[in-house]
């Protein structure tokens, strides 16, 4: 299968391939052979996190590929769990995580959740330090409001990339998503397909048919659609992987991201903050 050629979104230095891989209740032998086939059809992303206890799984998956490790975008977080008292202890996590991994170096470590039991300012400019160290080039963080993200840039001396949150058509994030465009971090959306919940929405089935592509494809060239998202889509079936990819190529109309931008509900799960205004952003 011939290899595709990412687009990517850029924050900071970071270049992040639009469309990657989400492992979550990914494991066993399942995981090793997603992970080792997506990366062999062209995938250049992969998302893992500790949580998920399958980073020797997606390690054992990146070896099998036989794609060199310079060729991929690799993202994996860091639980609260291992934030609980002081950063030396991110710091052993983060190691762990590399361990696991069989990697030197992972491209995005990323905060899990934010945590009030810890600082963010100790654990910032921990994982700060992990990006000097050269065992992450980039940082980021995941599930953070927009008080956490300003809190974060407080203690924070290399950019903020990424705050990876749960986003789809049916959600609303739009005050989040204008607060991370003025600071140049990237949504990363988490559950880009409603988990499964595309597939029975009339609206996009109808858009989906029309282009002759799977609702999977409409939601996830939706989210596409504007140059501040990546999508890591996860699935534990080969099959759909290269569906997945494809909807890199999906191009919708201005009356038909309308359309799919106007299905989200009041009772998603909303990483927002009411009081929020621009001029936060000064």
């Amino acid at each position: 299968m011939s290899k595709k050629t990412y687009n990517i979104r850029t924050a900071g230095q970071a270049n992040i391939p639009v469309l990657g891989l989400g492992t979550w209740q990914s494991t066993g032998q399942d995981c090793i052979d997603v992970v080792s086939q997506a990366l062999k059809m062209g995938y250049e992303h992969i998302d893992t996190a500790q949580a998920y206890d399958n980073e020797k799984e997606v390690g054992e998956g990146i070896k099998q590929s036989g794609v060199a490790r310079d060729k991929f975008f690799l993202t994996t977080k860091i639980f609260p769990d291992d934030m609980k008292f002081e950063p030396e202890k991110l710091i052993a996590a983060a190691k762990r995580s590399l361990e696991n991994l069989d990697t030197d170096y992972v491209d995005l470590l990323l905060l899990h959740w934010p945590d009030d039991r810890v600082p963010l300012s100790e654990t910032i400019p921990a994982l700060c330090e992990l990006q000097k160290q050269g065992l992450t080039r980039h940082i980021g963080v995941s599930n953070f409001n927009i008080a956490h993200i300003i809190e974060a840039k407080k203690h924070a001396d290399v950019p903020i990339v990424v705050n990876q949150v749960e986003f789809h058509p049916f959600i609303k994030q739009n005050t989040l998503q204008t607060f991370l465009n003025n600071h140049h971090i990237l949504l990363e959306a988490y559950s880009p397909l409603a988990r499964g919940d595309v597939f029975d929405n009339e609206v996009i089935k109808e858009i989906a048919d029309k282009h002759g592509v799977t609702p999977a494809q409409i939601s996830l060239a939706w989210i596409l659609s504007d140059t501040n998202r990546v999508a890591i889509p996860k699935t534990s079936n080969t099959d759909h992987l290269q569906g997945n990819l494809d909807a890199i190529d999906v191009q919708l109309s201005a009356d038909e991201l309308e359309k799919i931008g106007n299905l989200a509900r009041s009772d998603g799960r909303k990483i927002e903050h009411p009081d929020y205004t621009p001029e936060w952003d000064d």
